[in-house]
Formats: C-alpha cells, sequence, structure tokens
C-alpha cells in the first residue's frame, strides 16, 4: 500500500487581477491549516499571501495568469507567486509591503525568471514557532 504525501505542493493558476485574491489568501489558510501552523501564524501567511500576490498583480501584464505554489515543509510553508510582467522589473525592496513581508514571514525574495524572460517572481517562507 503507498502512503500518500501529504507535503504534497499546492499549485493555484488564476488570471492576475486582484478580484482573485480572496481565493489564494482561501487557499493558503486551508494549505496552512494542514501544515499545522497555529492561528496566528495562520493569519500572519494568509497576509503575506495577500502582500506577494498584490505585488505580483501590480506588475503583471493584462490578460496575464498568476501561478501560486504552496509547499509544506518540514517546519512550515514556502509560497511563491509569478506572473509575466508587463515591465521585466521586481517589486520595491524598499516599499512598506516588502516591510510588511518581512515582519509576517522568516524569508522574502523576489527574483525574474530564468533567460531573462519577463516574469516576475516572489516567495515567502513562513515557519512554524514551536
Amino acid at each position: 500500500m503507498t502512503v500518500p504525501d501529504t507535503r504534497a505542493d499546492v499549485e493555484l493558476r488564476l488570471p492576475a487581477e486582484f478580484a482573485n485574491l480572496p481565493v489564494v489568501r482561501g487557499v493558503a489558510a486551508v494549505v496552512a491549516m494542514g501544515a499545522d501552523l497555529t492561528v496566528d501564524e495562520i493569519a500572519d501567511l494568509r497576509l503575506a499571501v495577500d502582500e506577494v500576490c498584490s505585488q505580483v498583480i501590480a506588475l503583471a501584464r493584462p490578460g496575464a495568469q498568476l501561478t501560486c505554489t504552496f509547499q509544506r515543509t518540514p517546519d512550515g510553508i514556502r509560497v511563491r507567486a509569478a506572473a509575466p510582467s508587463k515591465t521585466g522589473r521586481l517589486p520595491s525592496t524598499d516599499s512598506f509591503g516588502w516591510h510588511v513581508l518581512k515582519t509576517l514571514t522568516d524569508e522574502a525574495t523576489a527574483w525574474l525568471g530564468a533567460d531573462g524572460t519577463r516574469e516576475t517572481h516572489v516567495e515567502v517562507l513562513k515557519r512554524r514557532a514551536r
């Protein structure tokens, strides 16, 4: 008998529109519950995911698709959001939104796609406190 991997990644693809943020936050909360995060950690992750996706959507080209990946790690959750960019720029790491990400999570990084593609990626890691 094969035991399913309960840490399997969850991937969500949807139009890169601010109206879809509640869906992404909801998925983040469900994945976080499955990773045994506390209620406060889940709230922090939901806020962080909202900010991650907002930053990626703000830079996305019209009609782009947002891809969000939720990966359970041995000690928490890693979330990555990506979308084709209209400008090929990264989110500002000096902004209030980036400061929020750094406060709510344990790691926050941003990069452009490989080979110079104009795809913006933002990733955060939220570890369990215990």
